[in-house]
């Protein structure tokens, strides 16, 4: 048994560091829980991805409108006209846009099995920046979501985070369409 164990660590040794390294996304590290006897310590790693959309117009034409999309969809404003960015946050209790939550945001299941996006308040950070399309004409939206969930009884101060489903990067990019389109 020892022999085999040796063997197969060997192999793995051999092959070196590519072979455990994921060949696609994003490297995720792991929830880690420590205990110190006094208190516990909890570390989570913080996933941002940039979706993008394009969009067939000029960057000054989609940059005229993307503010106004983002007060429609209920996101408080804040816009950097040279960088191009707008930014905004909310907070979700269980439905966004008349939608459920969990259809916007993955947050993980709680400990009864059911998804943390239903039932816990969701702050979340959206940024989208206007950068210049592939052929010149055209524009493209990098949107980046940072969102993070806690329980509405206060029973658990721990935040969950949450992934994007691209729901709402996707919604954005449409209502900007729409807009133009108008």
């Amino acid at each position: 048994m020892r022999k085999i164990l040796f063997a197969a660590c060997c192999a793995l040794t051999a092959c070196g560091p590519a072979a455990s390294t994921p060949s696609r996304g994003p490297v995720e590290v792991p929830t880690q829980v420590v205990n110190t006897g006094d208190a516990i310590h909890v570390t989570t790693s913080a996933e941002v991805r940039v979706v993008s959309n394009t969009v067939d117009a000029p960057v000054d034409r989609v940059w005229a409108v993307l503010p106004a999309v983002y007060q429609e969809l209920g996101l408080e404003t804040s816009a950097d006209a040279d960088r191009r960015t707008a930014m905004g946050g909310a907070t979700v209790i269980r439905r966004f846009q008349g939608e459920s939550a969990t259809r916007f945001f993955d947050c993980g299941v709680g400990q009864f099995g059911s998804q943390i996006a239903a039932n816990y308040t969701i702050r979340m950070t959206v940024s989208t920046t206007v950068n210049p399309g592939s052929d010149g004409g055209d524009s493209r939206l990098d949107t980046m979501i940072e969102a993070f969930a806690r329980s509405n009884d206060g029973a658990n101060a721990v935040a969950a985070q949450c992934r994007t489903q691209g729901r709402l990067e996707q919604l954005i990019s449409d209502r900007v369409r729409a807009k133009l389109a108008s």
